[in-house]
């Protein structure tokens, strides 16, 4: 994924504060340097236990990306909470796997859904809809 300053995710996003929680190092940086050129105040975090603090925070997401199998709290059971919890409902979440569609079932549906590798245009589409 390139992390360059593409167009910008609409002129009146309603989103200003991402969390993002991936448990792969790399993957985790490029994605916040991604969102971060497009303006957007990242939270990035490596478990599932620190997307829920996160969210339990004084100034939680506009909008989530949760990698779905991560070490201790799957980012499943993070979007399990935010579709859940009433004081949530406003947040959208985009959940990402490299694992394929047989070998995964979501309890709980996210808003969008990004395979892995994730290229930047499938990411700035998702955001855009999540965020406008």
């Amino acid at each position: 994924m390139e992390a360059k300053a593409d167009a910008a995710l609409g002129k009146t996003p309603i989103c200003r504060r991402v969390l993002v929680a991936e448990d792969d190092r790399a993957l985790l940086e490029l994605l916040t340097d991604y969102l971060e050129l497009q303006g957007l105040e990242v939270s990035a975090v490596e478990t599932g236990e620190a997307a829920l603090q996160e969210l339990e925070g004084d100034r939680p997401p506009d909008i989530a990306v949760l990698d779905i199998r991560m070490p201790g709290i799957w980012g499943s059971d993070v979007l399990r909470r935010i579709k859940r919890e009433p004081r949530f409902s406003r947040i959208k979440v985009a959940v990402i796997t490299g694992l394929g569609p047989d070998e995964f079932e979501l309890e709980t549906r996210p808003d969008e859904f990004l395979a892995k590798p994730v290229d930047v245009d499938s990411l700035r589409a998702a955001l855009a809809r999540m965020c406008n």
